[in-house]
């Protein structure tokens, strides 16, 4: 395998810094890859993390897996990218932080892929009129998405919010993979996804490509060391899960007695910004304890105004379910989304 002009052999450990762009300041952003290759050949697997500054812990699965996988017990290859977008990474921010100019092609990286125009903007399809972000979407198309066979691409909840479920597309080996991982909690979304032609998220335009894909969302940040330290176990042992199933290692799939797989996912959002008093813990959606099933009509949380001191509102369960996001007590703004619930409508466990 041949990357930046440089051959990784089997058997070997590799570490590139794919270049982005000078910065105004000098430096060189660049998006970090690390290779494992087995010394047997096998499927390409990819792990990423970080397209979103924000969900900077799954960093530490990314780390397990690089360090710990030996590739004289490997079969085949793992390409890991642990901080898909550097300058939001930096910022903890959700966007890469570079306005005005990111606002023309957005700034979420998630959303921009495969980062080169396939319909005109402005009249233009040149293929350097276009922003940062697409800019670092491209060469993870192309050093990272074009490698590999199979992609899981890791993500969570910002600060103060937790989440658990995996996500997948639409193909049955996606399906199977997201059911293999592990989590416990799979929610599949048909509608709403990109149309030919469009700009999307990664896995989506992976998909496109014929690669299988999911998305593992685990976790949130500034919840403490013992919640990341759960929340980077669940994500190693899901990956190596995938690494077994695929017969990349000797290991077993080690999966819960059933899972939950559900379509119907409403969010609850705060009509007034104000003072969130919640009655949930980030450990409810199911980390390091039993999902916790709410039901219709219960109040989850409060809002209350931080200036005048009076209530304004309580969130309520608009269904019967499981949780799977919540926000724990804090600041939220006018219609902030606090909590999500897995709609028991529609839904089945899978044995």
């Amino acid at each position: 395998m041949k990357i930046c002009g440089k051959e990784v052999g089997p058997g070997e450990r590799a570490y590139f810094g794919l270049k982005v762009a000078k910065n105004l300041d000098g430096s060189v952003l660049t998006i970090p890859l690390h290779v494992v290759r087995g010394e047997q050949e096998g499927p390409v697997l990819g792990l990423s993390s970080g397209i979103h500054g924000q969900e900077y812990y799954h960093n530490r699965i990314i780390r397990r897996m690089v360090t710990e996988v030996e590739p004289s017990e490997l079969k085949g290859t793992i390409l890991a990218i642990p901080v898909a977008n550097p300058p939001a990474f930096a910022h903890d921010t959700r966007n890469t932080p570079m306005p005005p100019e990111e606002t023309v092609d957005f700034a979420n990286l998630n959303r921009v892929f495969p980062g080169r125009r396939t319909v005109p903007l402005f009249g233009s399809m040149e293929p350097d009129d276009i922003s940062l972000t697409m800019k670092m979407a491209g060469i993870i198309t192309d050093e990272f998405i074009q490698r590999c066979d199979y992609i899981l691409d890791f993500h969570g909840h910002f600060q103060h919010g937790a989440l658990k479920k995996i996500l997948f597309n639409l193909d049955p080996a996606s399906q199977e993979l997201a059911r293999l991982f592990g989590l416990g909690i799979l929610h599949d979304p048909p509608e709403g996804r990109p149309s030919a032609g469009a700009f999307g998220p990664m896995t989506w335009y992976a998909g496109t490509q014929g690669k299988t894909c999911i998305v593992p969302e685990i976790g949130g940040g500034g919840h403490g060391e013992e919640f990341e330290r759960t929340c980077e176990e669940m994500g190693v042992r899901g990956t190596r899960n995938i690494m077994a199933h695929l017969e990349m290692t000797d290991d077993e799939v080690v999966l819960p007695e059933r899972q939950f797989y559900f379509k119907h996912a409403p969010h609850i959002r705060a009509k007034n910004a104000g003072y969130l008093v919640s009655n949930m813990e980030a450990e409810d959606v199911g980390i390091g304890r039993p999902t916790r099933e709410v039901k219709k009509g219960e109040v989850l949380a409060t809002v209350y105004d931080p200036y005048t001191l009076e209530e304004l509102e309580q969130l309520k369960a608009p269904t019967e379910g499981l949780l799977y996001m919540s926000l724990v007590s804090g600041l939220i703004e006018a219609q902030g989304y606090g909590i999500a619930v897995a709609d028991y409508r529609d839904s089945k466990w899978i044995e």
